[in-house]
């Protein structure tokens, strides 16, 4: 059960508990009865309470020190100052179109590479991909010289790694 679930059934049964008690002070002998059953009940509101609300505060306070890189999902890569999206698909890594274009300083529209590269693209989310060899074969077909080091830069550091983490390699032991 989620916490907040937790925290509202713990509210609403400790709720209920003083809500009877309180009325059945209230049958006993009207308000002076009313007022000490209510006042000896009360503190179970609280008890019942306290731990879910320090873990849902806790919580809240991890959300929010995680909200800044949610967006790169403990994954992110720079290359020449820029961040190179890398998402992971179907057992393959996929390179953002557009930011391997920035990343190389080539000038070109990333939808318009994507008919030259039908076997190596792919959309994901809102983003164009290439996987590995399509950037390969850009540099292939394009020759840039930043392109170069970006793929030589992409096999070291983003696939490599990525490969000997999927084989077990970098297990420890």
């Amino acid at each position: 059960m989620p916490n907040w679930a937790f925290l509202l059934v713990r509210l609403v049964v400790s709720g209920s508990f003083c809500a009877l008690a309180t009325w059945i002070g209230w049958k006993l002998g009207q308000l002076p009865w009313a007022l000490t059953f209510f006042v000896f009940s009360a503190p179970v509101v609280g008890i019942a309470i306290a731990k879910p609300l320090v873990e849902l505060t806790h919580e809240g306070f991890d959300w929010l020190a995680h909200a800044h890189s949610r967006q790169w999902h403990g994954a992110y890569y720079q290359f020449n100052n820029v961040q190179i999206r890398v998402y992971e698909d179907d057992d393959r890594l996929w390179f953002t179109v557009a930011d391997v274009l920035k990343a190389s300083n080539i000038r070109a529209v990333p939808d318009t590479l994507l008919a030259s590269y039908p076997a190596n693209c792919k959309t994901i989310g809102r983003d164009a991909c290439l996987d590995f060899e399509g950037v390969e074969k850009l540099f292939e077909r394009n020759g840039s010289v930043e392109l170069g080091r970006l793929t030589v830069w992409a096999k070291r550091e983003v696939v490599t790694p990525w490969e000997r983490k999927r084989s077990g390699a970098l297990v420890p032991r």
